[in-house]
């Protein structure tokens, strides 16, 4: 966003990377840990088995899901609007 071709957009787009990178590193950080302190506080082991790689996994088929039922969502407007000017 109004940032010109070449050099400063070059300059624009590595920000961009790196917060989103430091900021999903954060994210990875807090879900492997999230598990083993949440067993720490509540004495429980249930969560044993539900480590952080299942949590991510959760995580990405919830989004993924979010993201096709928002483009279903998409294209019945689209139908609704080409039935509109027939």
């Amino acid at each position: 966003p109004s940032v010109r071709p070449g050099r400063a957009t070059a300059k624009y787009i590595t920000t961009v990377l790196e917060r989103l990178s430091i900021l999903g590193s954060g994210f990875l950080g807090v879900l492997a840990v999230v598990p083993g302190a949440v067993e720490a506080v509540t004495h429980l082991q249930t969560f044993r088995g539900f480590g952080g790689t299942s949590v991510l996994i959760l995580v990405g088929v919830a989004t993924d899901t979010a993201r096709r039922v928002k483009s279903e969502l998409i294209v019945q407007e689209y139908d609704k609007l080409e039935e509109f000017y027939k």
